[in-house]
């Protein structure tokens, strides 16, 4: 018989089993409590804890802070960061909840994809020319040691994945708009990474708010062309754009021009 995914997971039995195999070891009822206090799932509801319902909300909440107590043990957590947490890795949660309910209704044992399979590895050196770029500048040894070290990653480590290559990314446009600001947490840069404005850009084609100001009132030559319309949310290659005629990466074009450009790709796209 079929798995009705969301009322199994809501009860409070199940939930409760399926965070301590996230976590990897047992929940104590006092530490359950917290949680639910800290997920917002705390209120009288007539029924014994055992035969608690969550609402889909609190039940996403509770799984993501098993995950988030696997990762960071001791790491204080508020219901704002736990939610700050949740919405940056939402879209892993949702894969590995779907994943769980098909191979539950097939009877297969669950496993999520990340322990079956390594992530692909990116080059910490391509990561910090994509990183020179948007400064405009060589980034110092020891300014490039200091944001690996923000982010946790070793000192001799050679390759990233591709979250950590998008993070380091992230931190250059941050600080080419904030020059002497304090970086603000992993936590917060992931969820600002998530507005729309960087949804069609990559770790080659990343850009800063004073690039886009630039762009917007002088122009930009034909090189950056692609990082323009990333930008604007257009994944475009630079051989995509000689394809469709009359470009050259030496050449400057105007504000106007740009968006004729801009328009010519919204039509390629609805084409």
């Amino acid at each position: 018989m079929p798995v009705v995914f969301d009322d199994w997971i809501s009860q409070s039995i199940n939930l409760k089993r399926q965070c301590q195999k996230i976590r990897g070891c047992t929940i104590s009822d006092r530490t359950w409590y917290d949680w639910e206090r800290i997920a917002g799932a705390v209120y009288a509801q007539g029924s014994k804890v055992s035969e608690r319902k969550y609402t889909q909300e609190q039940t996403k909440m509770l799984l993501c802070l098993a995950w988030y107590r696997k990762q960071y043990p001791k790491k204080k957590v508020t219901y704002r960061s736990l939610r700050d947490y949740f919405q940056a890795n939402e879209f892993l949660l949702e894969e590995v909840f779907s994943k769980y309910c098909e191979q539950v209704n097939s009877g297969e044992a669950f496993v999520a994809d990340e322990v079956k399979t390594s992530k692909e590895k990116i080059a910490l050196s391509e990561v910090k020319k994509c990183c020179d770029r948007i400064l405009n500048r060589e980034i110092s040894r020891n300014c490039w040691a200091s944001w690996k070290q923000y982010l946790g990653i070793p000192k001799y480590e050679r390759y990233v994945d591709e979250g950590k290559a998008a993070l380091l990314t992230y931190m250059a446009c941050w600080r080419q708009d904030h020059p002497t600001k304090k970086f603000p947490s992993v936590t917060q840069m992931l969820v600002m990474m998530r507005h729309w404005s960087r949804r069609a850009m990559s770790i080659e084609t990343s850009s800063s708010a004073k690039m886009w100001h630039r762009w917007h009132m002088s122009g930009c030559q034909g090189r950056e062309l692609h990082l323009y319309l990333a930008a604007c949310g257009y994944r475009v290659s630079p051989r995509t754009l000689y394809k469709w005629g009359d470009f050259s990466k030496r050449r400057h074009y105007s504000v106007s021009e740009l968006s004729q450009w801009k328009q010519k790709a919204s039509q390629r796209r609805t084409a």
